[in-house]
């Protein structure tokens, strides 16, 4: 189920304040510091654990008090009038009774003060500035409950308040709780291919399924690879299964959104009890099809809906006009042509990143490097001063992990990507492998537009020939395609044609987006050629060449390729996230020594309940026909199981 996170209500609202910004920005339209106003969120609460984030700005002092009231509480008056609120300026907390607690640390302009209620008899309030907790306490409060902010200003725009709705990484407990518009349902829904209950000793005991599944479930995962073409998969794995409910028990489920709702699945027998059952995956639920008053389908989508946040958790506010609610850059490893953002008017003060950077290596204005003494880094090491204005525009040679500048491995990399969202279900031992298995020395990712995790995901593992999937326990795994016959260890399974079930299918690969070019240190910004200075001694035309391209440069693979493979020769180059020029030349060399052999594909289906084949994995297969009468090893590219039926397709390459 989506979450909606509370905003500033339009209506009602306390005088001479306004809402701006759909609901995220809070300022005053008048002169305002006599008059109690306050502004309250347009979602109410009444259970749960529920938070929200504040930041502040403008040239009044911080005459602000947040806090939560009752929803009925009138707009006219303070936050504390029915509620409880933090004075931020004082350093108190109060209520209708009084002054409550005192000698709290004081917040600035600039703070990110936070607010968390835990409803109940009484309400647990908790306060945090910056992200520490600095007071909390109980306040008896009826529920539905409000957020709410007061301001006073001494003129139109004195003072402006920013809620956390999601632009921004989350500092406290407070907006990790949210303050969402909903839930999701708190009972389970439980379905079975039969009627069952569950064990006494289970926990729920004797908790009742729907025997409605019919024919089990089918789960799908697939690996992506750049030269196979189409569009890579998206997902790191699916499922669907057809449900028949003639008594209609699932019509309420089906009629309510719960797109989102974790989907747990497992596999036992008739007569076990649920906790001996086997997991076999992990899904949220995409949609339910209705197909008729009996027939539905429920299709269920990989438990990683958090890849779809931005990968940038935060967004500059409106006190910087230019750049108002836009995304806040992203450095990861080394990139070349960081764009700088301007901060104020004459460019003197100058944006990179929004975490610290470990090296800026090169700064130039209008391509010409800029000597020692004309700028320093910031020390927040995210920003640039400059001494005096540039002519722009400036860029920059950045990198988050180290002099040089220093590319990120794939466990860094990943490290980096997922720590933004606090992503833990993922397999570093994966991408340690991958790194130890090339020895590349990283990659280069720069994000200014608000780009997606999974974006993220699809822009750095294709540099290594390596997609993702999701395993049994819902654990995001990472495996690389390797030419199945380099492989040195023993085969995950060895099929012939008697453990087939079906017709086998061979299909050539035509590898339609294979190249032997690939391009290796993108520009975050490319300039066009009226961005540099004239001079062609200060800026040679080579030089101009690198900054203005997508990339700095690219190389070749010259070894041999089979005939079918022709295309490869004119072809774009494949652009990677490589820093290093011989990073690039080893991967495009093995890419193209894959291809030097024509590879095809086969659709081979067995039916084996105990059979449970993974991505990546390397098997080996012999059949008759297709060239396969003395076998060939295959690489696992997509699998298709009912562990329900044991029905599992495979889709091999080789």
């Amino acid at each position: 189920m989506p979450t909606v996170f509370g905003r500033f209500a339009v209506s009602p609202l306390g005088p001479q304040l306004s809402v701006d910004a759909g609901g995220l920005l809070l300022t005053t339209n008048a002169a305002a510091s006599g008059v109690a106003r306050i502004a309250r969120s347009d979602v109410a609460i009444s259970s749960g654990t529920r938070g929200v984030e504040f930041t502040f700005w403008g040239d009044d002092s911080l005459a602000a008090v947040i806090g939560i009231t009752a929803q009925s509480a009138p707009v006219n008056q303070d936050v504390t009038y029915a509620g409880i609120g933090w004075r931020l300026r004082l350093g108190e907390v109060a209520t209708p009774a009084g002054i409550v607690a005192s000698g709290l640390p004081l917040a600035d302009k600039g703070d990110i003060v936070g607010i968390r209620v835990q409803v109940g008899t009484p309400n647990t309030f908790t306060l945090y500035l910056n992200g520490a907790q600095v007071w909390t306490g109980t306040f008896a409060l009826a529920a539905p409950l409000v957020f709410a902010v007061r301001l006073a200003t001494t003129q139109a725009g004195g003072l402006s308040c920013a809620v956390n709705a999601g632009q921004w990484q989350a500092r406290s407990p407070a907006a990790a709780a949210g303050w969402p518009a909903g839930a999701l349902p708190a009972s389970s829904t439980r379905l079975a291919d039969l009627d069952y209950l569950s064990a006494g000793t289970d926990a729920p005991a004797h908790a009742r399924y729907e025997g409605v599944i019919l024919d089990g479930i089918t789960t799908v995962a697939d690996l992506g690879f750049w030269p196979w073409g189409g569009d890579m998969p998206a997902n790191a794995s699916g499922a669907s299964c057809r449900v028949v409910d003639a008594d209609g028990a699932l019509d309420g489920f089906a009629a309510e959104d719960l797109r989102g709702m974790p989907v747990r699945v497992r596999v036992g027998t008739d007569d076990g009890a649920v906790a001996a059952a086997t997991d076999v995956a992990r899904f949220v639920l995409d949609r339910v099809e209705v197909e008729g008053e009996s027939a539905k389908t429920l299709v269920l989508r990989d438990a990683h809906d958090d890849l779809d946040q931005p990968l940038a958790r935060g967004v500059f506010l409106p006190n910087l006009p230019a750049l108002a609610w836009k995304s806040i850059p992203v450095v990861i490893g080394a990139v070349a042509s960081v764009p700088g953002l301007p901060t104020n008017t004459d460019g003197t003060s100058i944006y990179l990143a929004g975490r610290p950077l470990a090296s800026v290596s090169v700064v130039m204005d209008r391509g010409d490097i800029m000597e020692a003494g004309t700028f320093q880094v910031a020390p927040n090491a995210q920003q640039l001063e400059m001494y005096s204005p540039p002519v722009g525009p400036v860029v920059a040679d950045v990198s988050s992990i180290g002099a040089g500048p220093a590319p990120a491995t794939l466990v860094q990399a990943l490290t980096a990507i997922f720590g933004a969202i606090g992503k833990a279900a993922w397999s570093s031992a994966d991408a340690a492998a991958i790194d130890a298995a090339t020895g590349y020395a990283g990659v280069g990712y720069y994000d200014g537009d608000g780009r997606t995790v999974r974006e993220a995901l699809a822009a750095i593992l294709p540099s290594y020939g390596a997609w993702w999937w999701q395993d049994s326990d819902g654990t995001l795994r990472f495996s690389r395609i390797i030419a199945p016959e380099a492989y040195a260890g023993a085969p995950a399974f060895d099929l012939d044609r008697a453990d087939t079930v079906d017709d086998v299918v061979s299909l050539p690969d035509t590898a339609p987006n294979l190249t032997r070019r690939m391009a290796y240190r993108p520009n975050a910004l490319a300039l066009s050629p009226s961005d540099l200075v004239t001079d062609l001694v200060e800026l040679p035309q080579a030089r101009r060449d690198e900054l203005t391209g997508l990339w700095r440069g690219q190389v070749y693979a010259a070894g041999p390729l089979a005939a079918r493979y022709a295309h490869a020769d004119s072809a774009d180059p494949f652009v990677s996230c490589f820093w290093r020029q011989q990073d690039a030349q080893a991967e495009i060399d093995r890419v193209v020594a894959i291809y030097a052999v024509p590879r095809a594909l086969y659709h081979w289906r067995v039916s084996d309940p105990d059979f449970a084949p993974k991505p990546g994995q390397v098997g080996r297969i012999t059949h008759p026909r297709f060239g396969l009468a003395a076998g060939k090893k295959v690489l696992v590219r997509g699998v298709a199981r009912n562990p329900a039926t044991g029905d599992v397709t495979l889709t091999l390459w080789g």
